[in-house]
């Protein structure tokens, strides 16, 4: 005969569902650690992704929106400054100034309502421009200053003068075997 009393049944029940609570909070932790790990890799598709949209094209890009991204925001990660400036460089003549000329420039072009950045303040913030090689800097003859380095678009052909001296220092180097030897690539 089985004598359980009630006190018998709930100390059953009390272990059976100390059991299944171990179970599920295992469940639990195993799914914590699977969410993380695919919240981890989405972090790091997005920021492929911020950085490769704009070689997306019109097909890709919808459905780069469709994910919520904004891809038509080229210039998210320049500032105003940064912006306005670069827009200088782009209506010189020849798209270069001297680096006293651009900030002067700058000062000219800045709405009234707007106080000037110092020099030092304003190259800071146009660093960004260099960064991201949109812009080059030529350094002067005269290094202790930057106010008369040459500060132009990225691609441009340089001027005649230079390409003739680089024409003249190549004719005076001597033949080297190394190079008469095709380059190997790997894949």
């Amino acid at each position: 005969m089985n004598n359980t009393t009630v006190v018998d049944v709930l100390i059953s029940n009390i272990k059976e569902d100390q059991m299944l609570l171990n179970v599920v909070e295992a469940k639990m932790n195993e799914t914590k650690d699977q969410k993380q790990a695919i919240v981890n890799r989405l972090r790091e598709q997005q920021r492929d992704l911020s950085v490769l949209s704009k070689y997306a094209n019109e097909e890709q890009q919808a459905k780069i929106k469709e994910l919520g991204f904004d891809v038509s925001e080229p210039h998210k990660n320049v500032n105003s400054v940064a912006n306005s400036s670069f827009d200088l460089i782009l209506k010189a003549k020849d798209h270069q100034l001297t680096n006293n000329d651009w900030y002067e420039a700058y000062v000219k072009n800045l709405p009234k309502n707007e106080e000037a950045l110092n020099y030092t303040a304003f190259n800071i913030k146009c660093r960004t421009l260099f960064n991201t090689q949109k812009l080059i800097r030529t350094k002067s003859k005269d290094a202790t200053s930057s106010r008369e380095d040459i500060i132009s678009l990225n691609g441009q052909v340089r001027p005649a003068a230079k390409k003739e001296e680089k024409s003249v220092s190549e004719k005076n180097k001597t033949p080297n075997k190394k190079d008469d030897k095709p380059a190997k690539t790997t894949k």
